[in-house]
């Protein structure tokens, strides 16, 4: 899960997720496409055979009418000469039958072409009995020699007593080039018989039956329609290399048009990607859901040789694990005026943590650093109270970094409220930005911590040599000093050998760790704890 979490909030991989975009926004543009293209053949195949079906719906009205005016006008003495005269005013009618029959007992007595025979011509068999809704037989391709047409063969429809040749069933030629059809004449009982065109389409199209798109896959699309009566059915099929053969330049112009609109799609899903998996918008999804994690570097007391507090410091465990430091998170907290809830969940996962796994007999001084907004004693004293009970075995210590935005009057007063309630109080970075001698003897504040440009400076250089007058400042003022950045052993010692560093603090000493590692560096260069237990609020 987080190798494709990281692909997403990785930016290495930009490249790699714009063409994985594109991929998937051109395919579904591409089957978008097919399934317009699909519909559309698929009407279009539809309006053909149907105009195709037409005539053959024609051609049944004009069998059906025939028998009903033979019903109604043969009246004669069949196969009498007023009766073939009849026949053949019938046979001369404007729809296309002009061969008539007289049958008794499924023989041909006599038609209008043969007039009476000399002897009775059998039909037999025939293939497609009266049970049908129309109550007609059929013969199909029956010879017709016995008609005097010796060489042709035909379809014979009987009705009763009256009979009649039924015109060829051929497709019409204008039949579209990209197309292939095959006519069949179906029975009720579904047996059906190929009558024009190419065959094996119509076995084609019952086996693909279905949407137009599901046979993209297959290489060809199918429609199959019949008339009303479900006798003359015609199949087609429309295969994809007559169609691309016949519109390459349209499937040209489609492949060109889905590339660059996949391309834009895939821009636009990038930057909404982008924007949803920015680390911003991922911290302040996960910002309440326990991702801040805390980690304690030890506060070396130079007096004691011993650690006896620790500064807690924020982190982030991002979607994929990684741990976070705060310069990349803190200006998201201050920009969204999040400043005083990430304070309050920093100090409840550190009293947590120390809580659970400090040992007994064992005080410490805890540093937390606060936001310069939120110097406000009313808002910072509920935070820190879990800290501040009566037998807590805790010292904490608030830093506040001095800024523009603070007076030195409102600091003050704010600072005095939080001694006055169990807090002690330093100057962080100073040395640094708007901090100043005039604030260091004004403010009320119990130590200082220097910047840590300071120690981390080379020996011989200007800061290092100022090192040594800011130490002499603030020892000058009584207040206990913190020198972080502390990065060597050399520097280590130089600070213990001056006698006036309270404490350091830096990754000469310890890196900052995380709870379970950070106890069992107090169990190796901590104070031993003390025998009386103690209490925990």
């Amino acid at each position: 899960m987080s190798r494709i979490v990281g692909l997403f909030i990785s930016g290495t991989h930009r490249r790699s997720l714009r063409l994985i975009l594109w991929l998937i926004s051109f395919v579904l543009m591409l089957s978008g496409a097919a399934w317009f293209v699909a519909e559309q053949v698929a009407i279009n195949m539809r309006s053909e055979i149907a105009t195709t079906l037409s005539s053959y719906e024609r051609l049944r009205h004009n069998v059906l009418s025939t028998f009903d005016v033979m019903d109604q006008r043969l009246v004669a003495e069949p196969c009498s000469p007023a009766f073939l005269d009849e026949m053949r005013r019938i046979a001369f009618l404007p729809d296309g039958i002009n061969e008539l029959l007289y049958v008794e007992n499924g023989n041909v007595i006599c038609s209008v072409n043969s007039g009476v025979f000399p002897h009775p011509a059998s039909l037999g068999a025939a293939d497609v009995d009266a049970a049908n809704p129309f109550n007609i037989s059929f013969w199909l391709d029956r010879d017709l020699g016995f008609l005097r047409l010796e060489g042709m063969a035909g379809t014979i429809a009987r009705r009763g007593q009256y009979a009649m040749v039924i015109p060829g069933q051929t497709l019409p030629a204008t039949a579209p080039r990209w197309m292939d059809q095959e006519l069949v004449f179906r029975a009720i009982d579904s047996r059906w018989w190929h009558r024009s065109g190419s065959p094996g389409i119509y076995l084609e199209a019952l086996e693909h039956s279905g949407p137009a798109l599901s046979n993209l896959m297959k290489g060809a699309f199918y429609q199959l329609s019949c008339d009303t009566a479900g006798v003359h059915c015609i199949a087609g099929r429309a295969s994809l290399i007559n169609l691309f053969s016949l519109g390459w330049a349209t499937v040209a112009v489609i492949l060109l048009v889905a590339g660059v609109l996949a391309a834009w799609v895939a821009q636009q899903l990038q930057r909404i990607i982008e924007r949803y998996w920015s680390f911003e918008a991922r911290f302040l999804r996960r910002f309440d859901k326990g991702s801040v994690v805390c980690a304690y570097q030890p506060l070396l007391n130079l007096k004691k040789d011993l650690a006896t507090g620790c500064e807690v410091l924020a982190r982030w465990r991002d979607l994929d694990g990684t741990i976070v430091p705060p310069d990349r998170f803190l200006p998201i907290v201050e920009k969204r005026g999040l400043t005083e809830r990430f304070t309050a969940m920093v100090v409840a996962y550190a009293y947590a943590d120390l809580t659970a796994h400090l040992p007994r007999g064992v005080r410490l001084q805890v540093n937390f650093n606060i936001f310069p907004q939120d110097l406000d004693a009313g808002k910072l004293v509920p935070i820190f109270a879990p800290f501040l009970t009566e037998n807590t075995p805790f010292d904490v210590v608030v830093e506040i970094v001095e800024t523009a935005e603070i007076s030195p009057e409102t600091a003050q007063v704010e600072i005095e409220r939080l001694r006055a309630a169990g807090l002690k109080v330093y100057i962080d970075d100073f040395g640094a930005g708007y901090s100043s001698m005039h604030n260091l003897a004004a403010l009320s504040i119990d130590g200082v911590k220097l910047d840590r440009s300071f120690a981390m400076a080379p020996d011989h250089s200007v800061m290092s040599t100022m090192l040594t007058h800011a130490i002499d400042l603030v020892q000058a003022s009584g207040r206990s000093l913190v020198v972080e950045g502390v990065e060597t052993t050399d520097r280590l010692n130089a600070l213990k050998a001056t006698g006036m560093v309270d404490f350091a603090q830096g990754y000469g000493i310890a890196r900052p760790l995380l709870i379970e590692p950070f106890v069992a560096y107090l169990a190796d260069h901590g104070p031993r704890p003390l025998t009386r237990p103690r209490l925990v609020a």
